[in-house]
C-alpha cells in the first residue's frame, strides 16, 4: 500500500470506536501503523462483557487469544509497544497458569519482547470470599500489566510518571545526607553516598508496583450506563491507562485498544494530545464509550 493510501486509511480509522471482534477488524489497517497497543482483554470466564466472544475458558484462553496476538503485532510500528492488562483466576483450588502460557506464547511463538512485568495495585480492592481464610489464601488485589516491545528499540519517556521525591532524598538533593556509601549499606547491599549532591530529576522512578485505586464508581460513564440501563462488568481506571500512554508514546502517536468498552484507553490518549482507535465487540459499549467521549471532549469522536 502506498504511503498516502496508507495515511487515508489511518485517517479514517482515526478517533473513533469501531464496532466488531479485533481480529477481523484489524485486518483492514495497514500494517506497522500504531504506535502503542494498549488493551485489557476479557477476563477468563468470570464475566459476561455482551458479546458471544466473551465467555473464556481458562484452558481455552490462549488459543482464543492467538489470532488477535498476530494482528496486533502485524498492525504495531517496529519500534511500538503493546501493554496488555490481565489478571487470573483460581481453577480447582490452584491459580491457573494461562496468563504465564500467554506471555510465553506472545514471546515464543508471535514474536514479541518482554520489556518489563508491571503490577497493579488496587489497595481498595474489597473482601472477597477469600478473605474469610478458608480458601488457604489472601484476596488478590493486584493485576498484572506485561509491557512488550516489538523490535529491539521502543518509545520510553521516564520523566511524565517520575513520582515526588520522598523526605530523604529532599535531604541528597541538598547535599545534607551524611556518609559516604560505606556507611550507607542497605542489607540488600545496595549502597549509596549521602554527601554528595544528587542530580534534581522532577522526581524519582516510579518503579514496577503502579498503585491506583479503582473507586471511581459516579464519573461520566457510570452515569451514561445508568442512564441507559447498560452494565459495563470492569473497567481500569484512566491513571494507569495514563501511566503507558505518557511513557510508551509522544504526542501525535496512535494509541489502539483493541478491547475498549468504556473507553477509558481513548479518553487518555486524547486528555494527552495522542490519536486513538478504539474496537469493541458490543455495540452497546462502542455506543457508551463515544457518549463517554463526546461529553468530555465534544465532537472528539465518531463512533462507528
Amino acid at each position: 500500500m502506498e504511503q498516502t493510501q496508507v495515511q487515508r486509511k489511518l485517517e479514517s480509522l482515526e478517533n473513533s470506536f469501531i464496532c466488531g471482534n479485533c481480529e477481523d477488524v484489524l485486518k483492514v489497517f495497514p500494517q506497522e501503523c500504531i504506535d502503542l497497543v494498549l488493551t485489557s482483554p476479557p477476563y477468563a470466564d468470570q464475566r459476561d462483557y455482551g458479546s458471544d466472544d466473551s465467555l473464556i475458558s481458562p484452558d481455552q484462553y490462549v488459543q482464543w487469544f492467538a489470532p488477535k496476538a498476530q494482528e496486533i503485532h502485524r498492525v504495531l510500528k517496529e519500534n511500538g509497544s503493546f501493554v496488555l492488562n490481565i489478571s487470573d483466576k483460581v481453577v480447582n483450588g490452584y491459580q491457573h497458569l494461562f496468563v504465564f502460557e500467554l506471555v510465553l506464547f506472545l514471546c515464543k511463538d508471535i514474536g514479541f519482547h518482554l520489556v518489563r512485568d508491571y503490577i497493579w495495585y488496587n489497595p481498595a480492592t474489597p473482601p472477597n470470599v477469600f478473605s474469610r481464610g478458608g480458601y488457604g489464601r489472601t484476596k488478590k488485589s493486584h493485576e498484572y500489566c506485561f509491557w512488550f516491545s516489538k523490535g529491539p528499540e521502543w518509545t520510553f519517556n521516564l520523566d511524565p510518571i517520575r513520582k515526588p521525591y520522598g523526605k530523604d532524598m529532599l535531604k541528597y538533593l541538598q547535599g545534607k545526607g551524611k556518609g559516604d556509601r560505606n556507611r550507607n549499606t542497605r542489607p540488600s547491599t545496595h549502597n549509596f553516598d549521602c554527601e554528595k549532591v544528587w542530580n534534581d530529576n522532577g522526581g524519582s522512578d516510579p518503579g514496577s508496583v503502579i498503585e491506583i485505586g479503582n473507586t471511581n464508581s459516579n464519573d461520566v460513564f457510570a452515569k451514561l450506563c445508568k442512564e441507559r440501563g447498560i452494565s459495563h462488568p470492569a473497567r481500569f481506571p484512566e491513571k494507569l491507562a495514563e501511566f503507558f500512554i505518557l511513557s510508551g508514546t509522544d504526542e501525535g502517536d496512535i494509541v489502539l485498544d483493541p478491547f475498549s468498552g468504556s473507553g477509558t484507553t481513548a479518553i487518555s490518549a486524547a486528555r494527552n494530545n495522542r490519536r486513538w482507535i478504539g474496537i469493541d465487540a458490543n455495540q452497546d459499549y462502542c455506543e457508551l464509550a463515544s457518549a463517554r467521549m463526546n461529553l468530555e471532549f465534544e465532537g472528539a469522536s465518531n463512533g462507528d
